[in-house]
């Protein structure tokens, strides 16, 4: 468990779990002796410093999880009894579920669910005294006894809201940033971590280039686009819807900022669009989330004095080179789309390059030494460097950091979008005709607009450099393409109709299996289905109990049988007496038969598999000798 949590629970920590494990193992196998209890409470201490120097005291979960499971571990090391040992695994059943305060996916869910399964086995060994590989099959077998009760539990029980609430635990993926350097935007393309999934209708209205909207940056203070003030302001301007609705798959985030193609209106609860046409949830969570959106036009024409000195401000004394150029372009145009055209004829005329690794720029001014120096790089540099020549002539420009594009699942007609598919764009406006989108990026490299980030065949090396070690970077080799895209169809799945299984989707299953009644009816199929379940396992526990016997005395029972021998008067021995009368040439292998029995009905001596097999043996011969007339 430890080497999964690496990411929210540091190296460190989880190397010296690790090393713990390892050093119990080797005292089970007797390569090492048990440490002393001065030994595992300076372990113990040792765990506790490192926890509080790898986590701090801020990430409150990770440290209760951190805390939990090095407890678990040093008591591992002082296990000498029964007792001690039934405690580590009944503790056990608290720690491994931890993990789903950080993933939730059907990776995670099958690891843990073998973990219970195993340490239930454990439990159930030391408890009654059984082989492992009984206890394990017996595990198994409730476990898959239970599920489809559990499942049935969960589909027909009415969802409560819960009484009490985890603050939010640190998400394992990557997200944007509500203030955005764009000269480090390009970090996100390191990591191959899903975004979110959409569901998108077939219709015309819906083609590329797909641009997902998510923040809006409207300060600049020269380095950085910070997050606009109203960016969780309630929308109040009028809109016309322009498209079908769609729906969106969130992965968990650590931000509350959702994504729409272009300006949308949510069509789910929790959730609410704001000022820009972009939308958000009301209360942040650390879980997947669906949510459907109407996509739509806003009226938004005019903009107030306000929001143009915001849209137009730049700090004083920075880039003056770039401040220069667009005061020559404006000086020769005579409107934005002029402008516009004299700054894309700049772009391509000094062959700029689009890069997943561009230089460093450790310059105050760094859009000068991007226009007029590197003239390499990714979106978030040619995107700021267009929003500031805009501005710096007074066209009210903003910045807005989302994601481009996006990798279509054709057995299930979704798009995945992946952290590598961050982007930034420009959105400009034009009196009368409103906000209006810009990508810079598409002058240098217009085959970007297409597809994902991963689609590019000029960048794959790069691009594969950049993720380093995982699926998606080994995704030219044809056998781990196809393992991967299994897999990703399976998550998917598992996060549509299981982790986003919510209270409506609920309603909406049981109205359609019970009608009117689904108020009343799912509660009493629930009484009706555990009151079935668990009366057909006491049957059937008993009926086992009864007419199950030992393979020795079914064995037996059938030369009784054949003999027309009852056995209510007559001892064992004496039946043997009997058909030994009966059969005198089989009396060689009743002696033997007799010898065997003898000593593990009477001598409670457990007879191995061979001699299990001998019986049988024996049993087919005396049958094969007895109808010899």
């Amino acid at each position: 468990m430890s080497l999964l949590l690496f990411q929210n629970l540091g190296y460190v920590f989880c190397v010296s779990i690790l090393l713990i494990c390892i050093f119990k193992v080797s005292t089970s196998v007797g390569a090492v002796r048990n440490p002393s209890q001065l030994v595992v409470n300076l372990l113990a201490v040792t765990v506790i410093i490192v926890v509080f120097l790898s986590l701090g005291f801020r990430n409150t979960i990770e440290m209760f999880v951190a805390m939990l499971l090095g407890a678990c571990s040093l008591k591992m090391l002082q296990v000498t009894s029964e007792k001690q040992a039934q405690s580590v695994y009944i503790l056990n059943f608290f720690t491994y579920p931890c993990f789903y305060l950080f993933s939730q996916n059907i990776l995670a869910f099958l690891l843990i669910a073998a973990m219970l399964l195993l340490n239930l086995s454990q439990l159930f060994s030391v408890t009654h005294h059984v082989a492992i590989k009984k206890s394990v099959h017996s595990s198994v077998r409730k476990f898959v006894f239970s599920l489809p009760l559990a499942i049935a539990m969960v589909m027909l029980i009415p969802k409560l809201p819960p009484f009490w609430q985890l603050p939010n635990a640190k998400s394992a993926s990557t997200g944007l940033s509500e203030n955005v350097d764009p000269f480090e935007i390009s970090d996100l393309s390191r990591s191959s971590e899903l975004a979110f999934r959409a569901l998108l209708p077939i219709s015309n209205e819906f083609q590329p280039p797909f641009y997902w909207r998510a923040i809006i940056h409207d300060s600049f203070d020269g380095k950085k686009w910070a997050m606009s003030s109203l960016q969780t302001r309630p929308l109040y301007k009028t809109y016309e819807p322009i498209a079908q609705p769609y729906s969106v798959i969130s992965s968990p985030s650590n931000t509350r900022w959702l994504y729409t193609l272009g300006e949308g209106i949510p069509a789910s609860s929790g959730i609410s669009a704001n000022h820009f046409g972009a939308i958000y949830q009301k209360k942040q969570s650390n879980k997947a989330i669906q949510y459907d959106v109407s996509p739509v036009k806003l009226d938004d024409a005019r903009i107030t004095r306000w929001e143009y000195r915001q849209n137009t401000h730049l700090p004083d004394g920075i880039n003056p080179k770039a401040v220069e150029l667009a005061k020559q372009w404006d000086r020769t145009t005579g409107s934005t789309a002029e402008f516009l055209a004299k700054m894309e004829a700049f772009f391509v005329a000094q062959g700029f390059q689009y890069s997943l690794s561009p230089p460093s720029i450790n310059s105050n001014d760094t859009i000068d030494e991007f226009l007029f120096s590197t003239q390499v790089g990714f979106c978030g540099h040619y995107a700021s460097s267009a929003a500031f020549l805009m501005r710096s002539v007074g066209i009210p420009t903003r910045l807005v950091s989302g994601y481009l594009g996006g990798q279509f699942n054709e057995e299930s007609s979704y798009y995945a979008v992946y952290q590598y598919d961050a982007h930034a764009w420009v959105e400009y406006y034009v009196p009368q005709y409103g906000w209006q989108r810009l990508d810079p990026t598409a002058w240098v490299a217009p085959e970007r607009m297409l597809g994902s980030l991963s689609d590019l065949t000029d960048l794959e090396q790069e691009f594969k450099d950049n993720l380093g070690f995982s699926l998606q970077a080994f995704s030219n080799i044809a056998a781990i393409n196809w393992v991967r895209l299994q897999l990703e169809q399976i998550d998917f799945h598992w996060t549509r109709w299981v982790l986003n299984f919510d209270d409506k989707k609920q309603s909406s299953l049981l109205k359609t299996l019970f009608g009117q009644k689904h108020k009343l009816l799912p509660a009493l199929s629930v009484v009706l289905l555990l009151i079935l379940v668990f009366g057909c396992w006491f049957i059937y526990i008993n009926l086992r109990a009864r007419f199950k016997q030992p393979k020795e005395i079914r064995i037996y029972n059938k030369l009784l049988v054949l003999a027309e021998l009852k056995s209510d008067r007559l001892t064992p021995k004496q039946i043997f007496e009997c058909l030994k009368t009966k059969w005198p040439h089989a009396n060689n292998e009743l002696s033997e038969f007799y010898d065997l029995f003898e000593s593990t009905r009477y001598n409670e001596v457990q007879l191995s598999s061979q001699q299990y097999r001998k019986l049988s043996k024996l049993n087919r011969q005396i049958i094969k000798k007895a109808k010899i007339k």
